[in-house]
């Protein structure tokens, strides 16, 4: 068995665990939020992807403000973001916690400007933590896989229950529990037609979602990139159809995560998608196939809520394992790609 595979069925011992670390976390964290009401979230690759969804989380809460950036534009242009960052809460995500770009910018940051940081890492005593106020280290989630899955998953689990504890949110706290205990049970549910959809001659995927999703729908398509190593585009549904959508052809994988509301607008959508030929895999609150699709996966309770983020990142990961098994390439060692990059200079 491949690592990319355990760490991707292996998820949920991890979520478990998480969960239940964090909830035991709650006070420090809701003590460190207090008194500021302004989060910028810092990371690089598929960190500064699910920066944007934590970014997405904050700014939804009233009197607040919230950005993502790049380590690596902050490295490059810190005067240009100096006052982005002034009275900040800092949230620095990365998984080794050696990643040059995020850790230059700590030290200059802590040296430059009166910010709050909080690494958000999965592995212990690593570089970050000279520069940091308050650190969450998830080290029993580390993928040694060089592609990342099981911790992505968890970075998403974290920083959405980051967010319910700065707004106080029990309903989401309880359905992001609902959606971490029934992990392996979903797996189960929708591989076997994700193993058969992986067999379909398709050699392209686009990732479909909008709001607090689109960071998480975005590393979902890195990993058709870095998994199955096929093109991987994210977009928000209806901004699709604004240019990228010519590219859209019989050859194509659609995998989009619908809302519980604006149907009509969602259902015209897919009849478009549907006219290009290629497949559709819809995650929706749908109990039967209602959009037609070559694939429709209920996830009925979770949807527009923060928990609808965890089923639809395992649907991507397992189906961009399976064309990667299709395809014969090597999930665990993709040509050319670092589990962390280090700067020469």
């Amino acid at each position: 068995m491949y690592l990319t595979e355990q760490e991707i069925l292996l998820q949920q011992e991890a979520l478990e665990k998480t969960y239940t670390y964090l909830a035991g976390l709650r006070e420090e964290v809701s003590a460190f939020f207090a008194g500021r009401k302004k989060f910028i979230f810092i990371g690089c690759g598929s960190s500064y992807m699910l920066a944007k969804s934590g970014q997405r989380m904050f700014v939804r809460t009233a009197d607040t403000s919230a950005d993502a950036v790049a380590g690596g534009d902050y490295l490059m242009n810190p005067a240009f973001y100096q006052q982005l960052f002034r009275d900040s809460i800092v949230i620095a995500i990365s998984r080794s916690g050696k990643t040059s770009e995020i850790l230059r910018s700590l030290m200059r940051l802590k040296a430059e400007t009166n910010c709050k940081v909080l690494s958000l890492t999965m592995l212990q005593d690593n570089d970050f933590m000279p520069y940091t106020d308050l650190d969450v280290t998830l080290d029993w989630c580390y993928d040694k896989s060089v592609c990342q899955t099981r911790s992505v998953t968890n970075f998403y689990l974290a920083l959405a229950m980051l967010n319910c504890f700065y707004t106080g949110d029990e309903w989401e706290l309880e359905l992001l529990k609902k959606a971490v205990w029934g992990v392996a049970e979903f797996q189960k549910t929708v591989r076997p037609a994700l193993q058969k959809l992986a067999k379909e001659e398709w050699d392209k995927a686009v990732v479909l979602a909008n709001g607090p999703f689109v960071g998480i729908a975005e590393e979902g398509a890195l990993a058709f990139t870095e998994i199955a190593q096929l093109p991987g585009i994210c977009f928000r549904l209806l901004d699709y159809r604004h240019g990228p959508m010519v590219l859209n052809d019989c050859r194509t994988m659609n995998i989009i995560l619908m809302q519980k509301d604006n149907e009509t607008l969602q259902a015209s959508l897919l009849k478009d998608l549907q006219s290009h030929g290629g497949k559709i895999i819809t995650v929706s609150h749908a109990k039967e196939n209602k959009y037609q699709a070559d694939a429709g996966f209920c996830i009925n309770g979770f949807i527009d809520s923060l928990a609808a983020g965890i089923p639809f990142i395992n649907v991507i990961q397992l189906l961009a394992f399976e064309k990667a098994m299709v395809r014969g390439v090597n999930p665990d060692l993709p040509t050319g790609l670092d589990a962390y990059i280090t700067l020469n200079e």
